[in-house]
């Protein structure tokens, strides 16, 4: 025992230095294994291509980069066997048998390249190729493989083998601005990585180590690049998360959207001589929200035509197409289904005066609700916006999401489509009334009933035919409300049309803003919201009717009075009434022993012509209708028209036959019914009033 021990005592430093040596490796390895290594986790997320498909799983896009590299990941367990297997038997055979480096082939890669004297053999392996990846080479050199070698040896103590095969093959870079073998898959034979051919999976597993021998390849397969305006549009959106995501799968459906496309682009060379150069399509699930269309123009290649701007979001005047929602607000702020309204020659606005016109230059008369807005008269559309009043119609748009419309001073113009708006607002707003007057996000913006009652006005061809006749443009087997517009100067046609299930907007034009010359109207981009409606429907619609309002209910009245009928009333229509007001009906008094008798508000339509009728004088207060309170005009001087120049004054109501002016004070005349006068003009203010027995009304002007 005790030599034993003597002999024990001999070798002490022996085990001190497997001690170090144990401590050593302890260090080395902590430090391999929990060293700080940020670009692994910088590279774990960086961003990726995404894959966009639509809703039959046709391939629309595989987003570029920033820097034009396409780079698609797939899980490992999606690669085929074949794929990996032959990556691995050309560039490193022992994967699944080192830790990083492989020695063996490092001494086998020195012996080669010395017996021929040159570098005919590396010795990296696919965890070594991954760590350049990771961390590129600044230079070739015995510091950067050293380099790699740690990197790699750090990889594996942090990374599965399978985790760092997969990161490899999806990042593996095969030069011509494609890395990952799904996108050199794509990029070189046009195919997925299951449809190679077993020669195609040799040759892209040979690609990546010397990229340029191939160059023959590359080229040949272009990326799919369908809806480039949606998927640019899409990239805006943060929720989308575009390049975190490996795919994305649209509700949008290939075959439709080139339909659609085939229709603009039909309808924009038919009129090319017409200077109609453009356009844009946008249709929409009313029950969901999804885009099943979106073309931005007419052709995204036409450079002559700037294609690659985005007609669904550049804002334009929509013209007529506006009308619906302030119809709607008009029938929550007093008016009714059976309201009659002025189409007649009217005078808005004080400084600045607002003389709207309607689009055939003719005046109706008086006008029932639904054929105001049916047959799309301007008139009446000023008119109950200056009722309802500028501020509450905005605070409407603004909760419909017309988001355009917040830094625009457009007046009272703004009831016929005045301000600019784009077409991914407006029918996102038309939307709201199938969907019983929600938005797309929740909000409820209109009354049930009200929704469905402007669902009924524009899906009902009597009332549209005062204004477009019957047309077969808005003639649909299921149910369909259609609303056209033009802008003022003929820059802009719109046309929105709506089924149950779906809705669709067309806007046609010219970036360029030039206005379109000869015959063309909305009756053009209405073909196209038409054929599309048809087309959905048909793929795959409800058919659905629109609903019934649940609060009102149909009654006959007079179609000229919207009145109960009387023995006199020649012709009747049915319309919505509420239940509750039904039986308080105001029975007609236009129609009296066989004679029209119009109110006074109607004068000065009146005697535009003969007419059948007289107006009823005397039925109301005293009024001065034009000018306005505060009215400005300008007195021109020039040209020796200075003895021409006249101001009409005119006047309703009153109780006596005639009535007497007085400008500043001073008496000007009489009149008999009509009351109207004409006054020369003169500089400065001006106090004029107008007395008929003992009422009195005046308005203070300035001529400059």
């Amino acid at each position: 025992m005790r030599k034993f021990n003597e002999h024990r005592k001999v070798i002490p430093g022996i085990g001190i230095a497997a001690g170090i040596i144990a401590a050593a490796v302890l260090v080395f390895g902590g430090l391999i294994r929990f060293s700080a290594y940020p670009e692994l986790q910088d590279f774990k997320f960086r961003k990726i291509s995404t894959r966009i498909y639509d809703v039959n799983g046709n391939l629309l896009q595989v987003l570029a980069l920033e820097d034009g590299v396409r780079r698609e990941f797939t899980s490992l367990d999606e690669i085929p066997f074949e794929v990996k297997e032959a990556f691995i038997q050309a560039e490193d055979k022992r994967f699944y048998k080192h830790h990083g480096v492989d020695l063996s082939a490092i001494l086998r890669a020195l012996k080669s390249n010395a017996e021929e004297k040159r570098t005919v053999s590396g010795a990296s392996t696919i965890t070594m190729q991954l760590a350049r990846i990771i961390s590129p080479r600044t230079e070739r050199s015995l510091k950067e493989k050293i380099k790699e070698a740690w990197n790699a040896l750090r990889l594996e103590s942090r990374l599965s083998k399978d985790e760092i095969l997969e990161l490899y093959l999806n990042n593996v870079p095969f030069g011509f601005n494609t890395e990952g073998v799904t996108s050199g898959a794509r990029y070189f034979f046009g195919r997925t990585l299951n449809e190679l051919y077993d020669d195609q999976i040799e040759i892209l597993s040979k690609i990546p180590r010397r990229p340029v021998n191939w160059a023959g390849l590359a080229g040949n397969y272009e990326y799919p690049f369908e809806f480039p305006h949606y998927i640019n549009y899409l990239k805006t959106v943060p929720e989308m998360k575009l390049y975190e995501i490996p795919e994305l799968h649209l509700p949008v459906a290939l075959d439709i959207q080139k339909r659609a496309e085939d229709l603009l682009a039909s309808k924009t060379g038919q009129y090319e001589e017409n200077r109609l150069s453009n356009g844009a399509v946008l249709a929409m699930d009313t029950k969901t929200g999804e885009v099943i269309v979106w073309a931005g123009s007419a052709s995204f290649d036409d450079e002559i035509h700037s294609g690659q701007i985005d007609g669904v979001l550049v804002p334009n005047q929509p013209g007529s197409s506006m009308k619906p929602f302030l119809y709607g607000l008009a029938l929550e702020r007093g008016f009714k289904m059976n309201s009659v309204l002025p189409d007649t020659p009217m005078e808005f606005g004080f400084d600045a005066l607002y003389v709207p016109q309607n689009f055939n230059n003719r005046y109706n008369g008086p006008v029932r609700f639904r054929v105001a807005l049916a047959s799309s008269l301007n008139i009446p559309a000023v008119y109950l916006l200056n009722e309802i009043g500028l501020d509450e119609y905005r605070k409407r748009l603004s909760s419909l999401g017309f988001k355009s419309l917040e830094n625009q001073d457009t007046g009272l113009s703004l009831a016929l489509g005045g301000g600019e708006v784009t077409l991914l607002e407006l029918v996102k707003a038309f939307s709201v009334f199938p969907r019983d007057g929600i938005t797309f996000e929740g909000n409820r913006v209109y009354e049930t009933d009200t929704a469905r009652l402007i669902c009924n006005i524009l899906s009902d061809p009597e009332a549209r035919a005062l204004g477009f006749g019957y047309s077969k443009v808005f003639s649909t087997e299921f149910d369909s409300m259609f609303k056209t517009g033009t802008a003022n100067q003929f820059q802009n046609i719109t046309a929105l049309g709506a089924s149950s299930r779906y809705a669709v907007g067309v806007w046609m034009g010219n970036f360029s803003g030039e206005t379109i010359v000869g015959k063309t109207g909305s009756s053009i981009p209405a073909q196209i919201v038409r054929e599309i409606l048809v087309m959905l429907e048909n793929d795959g619609g409800t058919r659905e009717s629109f609903s019934e309002s649940e609060g009102f209910e149909k009654v006959r009245v007079c179609s000229l009075s919207g009145m109960a009928p009387g023995a006199d009333c020649g012709t009747t229509v049915f319309e919505y009434v509420e239940k509750t007001e039904k039986k308080n009906l105001e029975n007609c008094s236009w129609h009296t022993g066989g004679e029209i008798k119009y109110p006074e508000e109607y004068s000065a339509w009146f005697k535009l012509k003969k007419r059948q009728g007289t107006v009823e004088y005397g039925k109301s207060e005293l009024q001065i209708i034009s000018p306005r309170n505060g009215s400005r005009f300008f007195f021109d001087d020039s040209g020796g028209m200075e003895s021409f120049q006249k101001l009409t004054i005119e006047a309703a109501g009153g109780s006596e036959a005639s009535a007497e002016i007085y400008v500043d004070g001073i008496f000007s005349g009489k009149t008999e019914r009509p009351f109207d006068f004409r006054l020369p003009l003169s500089r400065g203010k001006h106090f004029i009033e107008v007395q008929c027995g003992m009422e009195r009304d005046s308005v203070l002007i300035q001529v400059d």
